[in-house]
């Protein structure tokens, strides 16, 4: 708990205001007023003589729908110009593209002082509706979303001087403006761990109400060093866990997903404005961990046969109170690591990871390669197949367990039977380490050494918590 709400503190932190910074980087474009005879000797014009053009001017070219922000780290405005109707299909070849950027107060008045220049591509028009991206790095200014006006330029190659051997240089030919409502870098990568965060405190909140007995067990077996009720509940084993205590992977491979893709897609939602479409790989790789889980649901099941369950609980032999989940039973199982297991977990994490690290620029078209999904299926099925199959370790495990059962009846039926009590004894002795491959930390080995035929255990007291009524 102490751990989580120091977390959340340094996402406050991180998320306090900034003061908004004064425009820096060129303070020249690359297109001058037709009017500017300085600009266009040059070829560039100054901010304070493009915001006095700008001011006195009103804008002729025309976009197809409104500006709107990519979902990249860098802020990246995405524009579709029309060409003017007015212009033919050479001029329009060999325009050129500019943009630049300033403050919106309301007022329609540009500040030189304040216009920041934008980056765009391509640079030159391709066809009559011409789809550009301009990165302007100047508008993620501190927490909060801000107001901006954009105006992207039109520039023309006017006719060089006779005989002039430098490059043409370019007039502006037409502008369009328009507003933008631009979101923050901190405030859509705060907005997506805070979905993600509180989903997971969700489920760990419904994990420590339904997992009330493993929580109990824990602290009867470890008292004053048991964790809290919190604590244990945020382990991502026991929200992973299935029916019998065991971590399950493929919950685990859900689980992990759930929460990248809830934190990217609320990433996604506050940098763009929009809900983003999500890709068909990134569906697949959804179906594919669904799938698995519910077929691993189907083969969910002890390995051990239910007759020898309850003999080795009836005899103590077993502690019978909840079983813990912990991270080896991602890998293992039965008492032995499962290469499937590691091959799916593995690469889950890779494709989890790059989820996370590139599918918010553009989670639309975010591709998982289909060779790595390829992989993850038939990962997938190696693992839910050998949930299906008995081990190697559980037959041998159920096998000695009826040797030692058939001995015990043949001890209670003749007492003299010397034979079997020797059986018995000899079973008894070999069965320890079959059951320390399977049930680990649960065997009560002193009780099993001390076991004779027709011991029974005392059903368990109540744990603290469980059962009990005011």
């Amino acid at each position: 708990m102490r751990r989580f709400l120091l977390l959340i503190g340094w996402i406050v932190v991180l998320a306090a205001p900034m003061a908004a910074p004064e425009a820096s980087g060129p303070r020249t474009i690359r297109c001058s007023p037709p009017d500017t005879e300085a600009g266009a000797a040059s070829g560039f014009t100054t901010f304070e003589t493009l915001a006095e053009r700008l001011n006195h001017a009103a804008p002729s070219l025309r976009l197809d729908g409104p500006v709107r922000q990519l979902a990249t780290a860098q802020p990246t405005l995405n524009f579709t110009v029309v060409k003017p109707s007015e212009m033919n299909a050479d001029a329009w070849r060999r325009s050129w593209f500019e943009a630049v950027v300033y403050p919106s107060d309301g007022s329609g008045a540009i500040s030189a002082r304040l216009m920041q220049r934008g980056e765009v591509q391509p640079p030159v028009p391709t066809d009559d509706r011409t789809v550009l991206t301009a990165r302007l790095p100047g508008i993620d200014q501190g927490w909060w979303p801000s107001r901006w006006e954009v105006v992207l330029m039109l520039c023309t190659r006017s006719a060089a001087p006779a005989g002039s051997a430098r490059e043409e240089p370019l007039l502006i030919e037409a502008f369009a403006r328009a507003p933008l409502y631009a979101s923050s870098l901190r405030l859509s990568a705060a907005a997506g761990m805070l979905v993600a965060l509180g989903l997971y405190l969700a489920l760990a909140l419904a994990s420590m109400q339904v997992q009330r007995s493993q929580l109990a067990a824990l602290r009867d077996r470890l008292g004053g060093s048991a964790p809290s009720a919190l604590g244990f509940a945020l382990r991502p084993p026991v929200i992973a866990q299935d029916s019998f205590g065991h971590a399950s992977l493929s919950r685990f491979q859900i689980l992990m997903f759930t929460l990248a893709l809830s934190g990217v897609y609320a990433y996604a939602l506050i940098r763009t404005g929009e809900l983003p479409n999500i890709s068909g790989s990134v569906l697949a790789l959804l179906g594919i961990t669904l799938t698995g889980s519910a077929l691993a649901r189907a083969t969910e099941g002890s390995s051990v046969d239910t007759a020898n369950r309850i003999w080795l609980i009836g005899t103590g032999v077993i502690d019978s109170s909840a079983r813990i989940p912990v991270w080896s039973d991602l890998i293992a199982s039965d008492g032995e690591i499962d290469a499937s297991r590691v091959q799916a977990l593995v690469f889950s994490l890779f494709a989890a990871f790059a989820l996370i690290a590139f599918g918010t620029a553009d989670l639309q078209n975010f591709a998982i390669p289909d060779e790595l999904n390829y992989l993850i299926t038939i990962s997938q099925g190696a693992y839910v197949a050998g949930r299906a199959l008995p081990r190697d370790s559980a037959k041998r495990l159920n096998e000695e367990v009826r040797t030692i059962r058939d001995a015990e009846n043949r001890v209670l039926t003749d007492q003299t039977d010397a034979a079997a009590r020797k059986g018995f004894e000899t079973a008894r002795n070999a069965l320890s380490s079959s059951l320390i491959e399977v049930f680990g930390e649960r065997l009560n080995d002193a009780r099993l050494r001390r076991l004779e035929p027709g011991d029974r255990t005392p059903p368990p007291r109540p744990l603290a918590g469980i059962g009990s009524t005011a």
